[in-house]
């Protein structure tokens, strides 16, 4: 139950007298399973606190760089934004309002400078290095998507530059429904571009890219059999991830193929502590991702697969709040980011986590 809809629902019982029902909708929801299996735990708060607190000494008037005082990018600082979504902040509520507000005023500023939303002409960065080109706008995408329709003096704004972008983004799909296989871990790059328009269009946004074709690429894709990469626990990693995304946004959340995959994958986790001791960006972003749609699983998956993840990103958090990317994406913002995201998905304040 939404945490709004309880409060409004014991109003009007209130009204009719009925205190009883009250109580006993009080325990119910407090004890259903999915109110114990993502509670955010005190050592939980303490190291999501930690990680602000480091991660906000990267935000400048300009964005956010991949580390402290280093020059802003428009990944980096889009995924800070979504960091802070997660956390319950808004314009003009919560914590770090402010901090939003500099953040999402830096991403719009990019994105003015960018040529009908295209990324200028200059060295691609890390992390467009290693998801894809479009990495940045696909990140981008989903922080305005996020935050269009309570910007308050940004709203205008906020709406032409995802307009521009959702038309940059469908056009930059390609024949196959992927956005290209030039990076280091593609399938990341197509799972954002198809969450990038999934999201716009639920946000009344008008798409003109092919969100099926994109599905079908990527479930193709996690058939094949990559003999190269077969023995590559990053690459096999990254397949298990998508794969939960996709099977569990199309419908096949109840199917066993859904339930297998989940089940390997926490199994993996558990006796591999390589996902965790030597993750990179991409494997920070792919535990949001999986987190995400596992949380709304009706069974005991959330139960074995969150306590998992979050106890493990707690025991890799460096002592001044950071996570450290090991391999590919190294950014500590982006990583910590991620981080944040993943350990705050419990709180459902993301629209992504309702797809």
């Amino acid at each position: 139950m939404s945490s709004w809809i309880l409060p409004m629902f014991m109003v009007c019982l209130l009204i009719n007298g009925d205190r009883e029902s009250v109580a006993a909708a009080e325990e119910t929801e407090m004890s259903s399973p999915s109110k114990s299996r993502q509670e955010i735990t005190p050592e939980c708060k303490r190291s999501i606190d930690q990680g602000f607190q480091w991660l906000l000494k990267c935000v400048r008037r300009n964005g956010v760089g991949p580390d402290i005082g280093l020059e802003p990018d428009l990944g980096c600082t889009a995924i800070t934004g979504l960091a802070l979504l997660s956390e319950g902040n808004t314009t003009t509520t919560g914590p770090h309002q402010r901090e939003l507000r500099l953040v999402l005023d830096a991403t719009l500023t990019m994105l003015r400078h960018y040529p009908e939303g295209h990324p200028p002409n200059e060295t691609p960065s890390i992390v467009q290095r290693k998801i894809g080109l479009n990495a940045d706008l696909f990140l981008a995408a989903l922080f305005l998507t996020e935050v269009v329709g309570d910007a308050g003096y940004y709203e205008e704004d906020v709406s032409k530059r995802l307009k521009t972008l959702v038309e940059v983004i469908s056009r930059a799909q390609q024949a196959d429904g992927t956005w290209g296989s030039e990076s280091w871990a593609p399938i990341l790059g197509t799972v954002l571009g198809w969450e990038s328009m999934r999201s716009a269009s639920s946000c009344g946004m008008r798409v003109e890219g092919a969100i099926k074709l994109a599905v079908d690429a990527m479930l193709q894709n996690l058939r094949e059999v990559d003999q190269q990469n077969a023995s590559s626990w990053m690459h096999n990693f990254y397949k298990e991830a998508s794969a939960i995304r996709v099977l569990y946004s199309n419908g096949y959340h109840d199917d066993d193929v859904f339930h297998e995959t989940v089940d390997r994958l926490i199994q993996t986790a558990r006796t591999d502590s390589r996902y965790f001791k030597f993750a990179g960006g991409e494997e920070y972003l792919s535990f949001f991702l999986v987190t995400e749609c596992i949380l709304q699983s009706p069974r005991a998956e959330a139960e074995k697969w969150f306590p998992l993840v979050r106890d493990n990103l707690i025991d890799v958090q460096n002592q001044d709040g950071s996570w450290t990317g090991h391999h590919c994406i190294i950014n500590r913002s982006f990583c910590t980011a991620a981080a944040l995201l993943t350990l705050q998905a419990p709180n459902r304040y993301l629209s992504i986590s309702d797809h």
